[in-house]
């Protein structure tokens, strides 16, 4: 803390509050004194201050100037009601009274979240032992009393007719109900309250007292709280009466209120009644939330206290209501209108991220065909190198070959004459030997017309294909360049041969 500020000065609320709002805030502690000062020293308002920036309209001030324009028009008012009725001695006490009953016409509202049961103590283990029996029995006898009341409910009503009020009061107060969970403990009253005076037309709100108020918290809507007690003797006319007149469960539902009823029999019900400051009943409040107090207030707008008939309880509420609905409604037009700008936001956001994914796509698609251009621009130049590096090796085998190819024979018993189509499309006459091998005919068709070079041994890594084949005529005869046969065995003295492209017959058999 900054020496510069005293804060043994403040008050003990005051430092309550410095310490809650630095224990989120974590600001230093001459600024955060001066902007709780700003904001009356409400955390919760200073907190939303520190983080979402102050408004240029001090709410607080506001809040505060209508507030004290509405107290001098209330003054005005009564000043004027007080001259023109004739003048009566008041009494101070009567006063005091009546002020305070205004100012208690609103009261905060707490959230109630009922507590489990404590557990006693375990006794030392050897009275533990000792107590071992008497509690097996207590705990079998609480079971079968437990069993009876569920399967026979109206039994413990018809015996408690005759015992007396006093007694009834202290048996009530010794005897208690088994807890259980929020929403089981409202439907058991449900189910009570529906048993007991056949009302089944209005619409309770199955869960606990804090999910109720959450839920008109969150909806802006009135809860109104029912509270009875079974041991007051107009319990029952009451719930047939007021709460089952058609009139009232048709005010519930149009008005679209939440209906939250307990037994104060029931822990949560009982604490309710606690926190709500309730000394009577039957007992009803009207709850909703109150944003001249705070931003999260919820408070009690009227309390309606012991047997009231419908009409009444109908009119107190629909005064409340009327009271705090055009506060209400404002927030809720603002609720609406920052939906809608929500909503504006969350429709132009989802524009931009299809937009983006729209653009992205493009991209990619984009990307996509330049790579598969580029690389069939890669495959056609490898062809194309692939083809020329091909003929390069074609011509310097041809130069091998034909520097390798046997001299033509001079004319004698052991030739063979064999007219031959060249590829440059000649046709010559050419003299074999007998002994001479079918290849070297095809290598002479192959290397006609290619002078003979220098090369001493074929291409390396190159395996030569002939792309001919020798046929004869008629009768038809293929002859194939690696069937291991000498020119004497299959073309004799002499024979007309055809050079047949075998180009021509993979075009034939696609």
């Amino acid at each position: 803390m900054s020496s510069s500020v005293d804060v043994s000065n403040l008050s003990e609320a005051q430092q309550d509050s410095l310490a809650q709002y630095m224990a989120v805030t974590n600001q230093d502690t001459p600024a955060a004194i001066a902007l709780l000062g700003r904001c009356q020293w409400n955390v919760e308002i200073a907190i939303t201050r520190f983080f979402d920036g102050e408004p240029a309209v001090d709410p607080v001030a506001e809040a505060q100037a209508q507030e004290a324009a509405m107290r001098a028009a209330q003054r005005e008012q009564e000043l004027a009601a007080a001259a023109a009725a004739p003048r009566i001695p008041i009494n101070p006490r009567s006063s005091m009274s009546s002020s305070r009953s205004r100012s208690s016409d609103i009261i905060p509202a707490p959230r109630i979240v009922p507590q489990p049961n404590v557990t006693s103590r375990r006794p030392p283990s050897i009275l533990a032992l000792f107590f071992l029996p008497f509690s097996v029995v207590w705990r079998l006898t609480q079971g079968f009393a437990y069993l009876f009341s569920t399967l026979f409910p109206f039994l413990p009503r018809l015996l408690s007719n005759f015992y007396s009020p006093l007694h009834r009061r202290g048996a009530s107060a010794i005897s208690s109900r088994r807890s259980t969970t929020p929403r089981d403990t409202a439907n058991r009253f449900i189910r009570e309250f529906e048993e007991e005076n056949g009302v089944t037309g209005l619409s309770w709100f199955e869960g606990g007292y804090a999910q109720a108020l959450d839920l008109a918290k969150k909806d802006l809507k009135f809860l109104l709280v029912v509270l009875l007690s079974p041991e007051h003797d107009d319990t029952a006319s009451y719930s047939k009466e007021t709460l089952g007149n058609p009139d009232f469960v048709k005010f519930i539902k149009d008005r679209d209120i939440i209906l939250w009823g307990g037994n104060v029999a029931d822990s949560e019900a009982y604490q309710v009644s606690t926190a709500l400051q309730c000394t009577k009943f039957p007992f009803a409040a009207l709850i909703t939330h109150t944003p001249q107090t705070s931003s999260t207030a919820m408070s009690v707008v009227t309390r309606v206290v012991g047997v009231v008939s419908p009409q009444k309880l109908i009119s107190k509420l629909t005064a409340a209501i009327a009271a705090h609905s055009e506060a209400l409604n404002t927030i809720r037009s603002r609720r609406a209108a920052e939906a809608a700008d929500r909503n504006i936001r969350d429709e132009q956001n989802r524009a931009y991220e299809v937009s983006l994914a729209r653009d992205a796509e493009r991209a990619r698609q984009r990307r996509a065909e330049e790579a598969a251009r580029a690389k069939a621009e890669q495959e056609e130049k490898e062809r194309l190198e692939a083809i020329e590096m091909e003929e390069m090796k074609l011509l310097a085998w041809r130069k091998w070959r034909a520097r390798s190819l046997k001299p033509e024979p001079e004319a004698g018993p052991a030739i063979s004459r064999i007219a031959l189509p060249m590829l440059d499309g000649q046709r010559v006459l050419r003299r074999f030997g007998l002994s001479d091998s079918i290849e070297e005919v095809y290598a002479f068709v192959e290397c006609g017309g290619i002078e003979p070079g220098t090369e001493s041994a074929p291409p390396e890594k190159y395996n030569h294909e002939y792309g001919f084949r020798l046929v004869t005529n008629m009768p038809r005869k293929v002859f194939g360049h690696d069937q291991g046969k000498t020119v004497g065995d299959c073309f004799g003295k002499s024979t007309v041969l055809i050079v047949e492209p075998l180009h021509d017959d993979l075009e034939d058999e696609e």
